[in-house]
């Protein structure tokens, strides 16, 4: 918990602040832009809900887009290239039965990238709609509906040219990466460098933590952590890894949904009460006690589900407040 800034040791306000959070922690998961900013506010204590647009759209000092897994998560603009050139090849491989069962091709993806990416090039921000509108002009797919869309645009995503550009969940768009960031990304994976990013946000953890965080194979993450620990810890049996040896934080903290700190490992799902998991895929929010999940909470009304006996949650209920604007 207090290596992955859960302690809140950002005490900077405005996208400066964001930007910080999201460099410290090795990104955010972002699957719902809501749970990336609540995941800001959890790690910090003067940003507002206002500054993670400010830091996307604005400053467009964090990115958007497909990263560790293939999921959509919220990164350092400086970091983005480095987790691209390293994860996305994989990523790709791993997606490519996938792109099969839906009948696109490497010549169709490859034409879909450069498709999408003029597109957006002469366009600016498009939505989902006319991305897809766009594809079936080209003749690359039947019909504007269905799962080869985002397909495409995943894919175009995972090449480094494309991401999330202004709006949010529902309101979402895409742009291109040159023209949204001003160039292009520097595709430079960095095996140790993003290891030694892990350890400092998750450890001690393991190797086989790290390549279910990251999407990479055991091998090869076990030789990043292999080469950059610098501590060693033995848990119940279990070798874990470190690059810091931190003291304990006795924080109670209340995450938003998907939050990273509950998937930042190969089996922490074994800690997490099955009341977080409503099925559909999906990860409420949380509230942590030293790092236990104790609850649950929702963002409509800040009524909490405490597992347990109730905890004092007066002073996280008002910074939500304050966050939020």
């Amino acid at each position: 918990m207090q290596a992955n800034c859960l302690a809140r040791p950002v005490d900077e306000a405005g996208p400066g602040g964001v930007a910080d959070v999201v460099r410290r922690t090795g990104g955010l998961q972002a699957q719902t832009w809501r749970g990336a900013a609540y995941g800001v506010r959890a790690r910090s204590t003067a940003t507002t809900l206002s500054d993670v647009s400010v830091a996307q759209e604005t400053d467009r000092s964090v990115v958007r887009g497909w990263f560790m897994r293939g999921t959509i998560q919220l990164v350092a603009t400086e970091q983005a290239g480095s987790l691209l050139g390293l994860l996305g090849p994989k990523l790709i491989k791993d997606t490519t039965r996938r792109y099969g069962e839906l009948g696109l091709t490497e010549p169709i993806r490859a034409k879909g990238a450069d498709v999408l990416e003029a597109h957006l090039l002469a366009n600016g921000p498009c939505g989902r709609a006319e991305l897809a509108d766009v594809l079936v002009r080209a003749g690359l797919i039947a019909e504007p509906k269905g799962q080869a869309v985002y397909a495409l645009i995943r894919h175009t995503g995972l090449l480094g040219r494309l991401c999330y550009g202004p709006g949010h969940d529902r309101t979402e768009s895409w742009v291109a990466v040159r023209d949204w960031l001003g160039r292009p990304l520097t595709l430079d994976g960095d095996l140790e460098g993003l290891a030694r990013l892990y350890l400092s946000a998750y450890g001690p953890a393991t190797a086989r933590d790290f390549a279910t965080w990251s999407g990479l194979p055991v091998p090869l993450a076990r030789r990043g952590i292999e080469a950059v620990a610098t501590n060693t810890f033995d848990v119940d049996g279990k070798q874990l890894a470190a690059v810091d040896d931190l003291p304990g934080c006795g924080d109670l903290r209340m995450v938003g949904e998907f939050d990273s700190y509950l998937l930042g490992y190969q089996d922490r799902h074994q800690d997490l009460p099955a009341a977080i998991y409503p099925g559909g895929g999906m990860l409420r929010p949380a509230v942590l006690d030293s790092g236990r999940v104790v609850g649950t909470w929702r963002h409509a009304d800040l009524s909490v589900d405490a597992f347990g006996a109730p905890v004092d949650l007066a002073a996280e209920l008002a910074d939500l407040v304050r966050f939020a604007g």
